[in-house]
């Protein structure tokens, strides 16, 4: 699966990636940390704390996003955004 990172300040995108995690479930909790971990060291940022609900909003909706209240270090960003892409589906 596919994820974009995007770090946002007034809602203009300031930086972002995409990154490839193979064989990994929207839907397992174990699955996110080393994931959070590795865009975010991509991003040259400090690991956000991961809460339910940006468990709850991955499994549902797709898509998250962190806030200067989610990190324990000041940030210099208003958010990041975590978007799964969707699958292509072979035919």
């Amino acid at each position: 699966m596919k994820i974009w990172a995007a770090i946002r300040t007034d809602n203009k995108i300031q930086q972002d990636t995409v990154m490839d995690f193979d064989g990994l479930s929207k839907a397992r909790v174990e699955d996110w940390n080393p994931i959070i971990g590795e865009l975010c060291h991509e991003l040259d940022l400090a690991r956000p704390v991961l809460l339910k609900k940006h468990l709850n909003d991955l499994t549902h909706f797709s898509h998250t996003t962190f806030t200067a209240a989610d990190f324990m270090e000041p940030i210099s960003f208003d958010k990041l955004t975590i978007e799964i892409f969707p699958e292509k589906k072979n035919k």
